[in-house]
C-alpha cells in the first residue's frame, strides 16, 4: 500500500477504511500473484507487511488506548487480533523466504484481516471519529500514512 494512494486530509473514519480497502486490493493482488507463481509475490508480500504494521501500529498508540476506557473487552479482542495477524504474517513471511508458502495459509490470513477490519470499521472507527481527540486523530492517520 503506497501512503499517497490515500489522502491524509480526511476524517479517521473515512482514512481508514480506505486504507482497510487499500489493504484489500493487495491482499488480492497477492494472492493472484501466488496462483500465478509471480516472480513479485516477495515485493507485493513486502508492501503487505508494512502497510499492515503502520496501520495497526496507529490504532494501538493513538486510537485503541482511548477505546480502551469506553469498551476495554472490545478493546483488548482487537489487540489480541492484531497479534493472531502479526503471527501469521511472521509465519507466512519465513514461508515466503523459504518459497514454502501455500495458497489456503494465506487464505486464512485474508479471512482473518477481513473479519477484523469489519469490526474495526463497524465499531472502532465510528467511535473514534465522534469521540477521538483531534490531536490523536491527526497523529493516527500520519502513522498510518508511513
Amino acid at each position: 500500500m503506497k501512503a499517497a494512494a490515500i489522502h491524509p486530509h480526511t476524517d479517521l473514519f473515512t482514512y481508514m477504511v480506505r486504507s482497510h480497502q487499500a489493504l484489500g486490493d493487495l491482499y488480492d493482488r497477492l494472492l493472484e500473484a501466488m496462483e500465478a507463481d509471480a516472480p513479485n509475490l516477495r515485493e507485493l508480500w513486502s508492501q503487505l507487511d508494512r502497510g499492515l504494521m503502520s496501520h495497526m501500529e496507529a490504532e494501538e498508540r493513538f486510537v485503541l488506548p482511548s477505546f480502551a476506557r469506553v469498551d476495554r473487552e472490545e478493546a483488548v479482542m482487537l489487540i489480541r487480533e492484531h497479534g493472531q495477524i502479526r503471527t501469521l504474517l511472521f509465519e507466512l513471511g519465513v514461508a515466503i523466504d523459504l518459497h514454502e508458502l501455500r495458497y489456503e495459509r494465506s487464505c486464512e490470513l485474508v479471512e482473518l484481516l477481513r473479519a477484523h477490519a469489519g469490526r474495526e470499521d463497524n465499531l472502532l472507527y465510528r467511535w473514534a471519529d465522534k469521540n477521538l481527540d483531534a490531536a490523536l486523530t491527526t497523529a493516527a492517520i500520519a502513522h498510518a500514512a508511513g
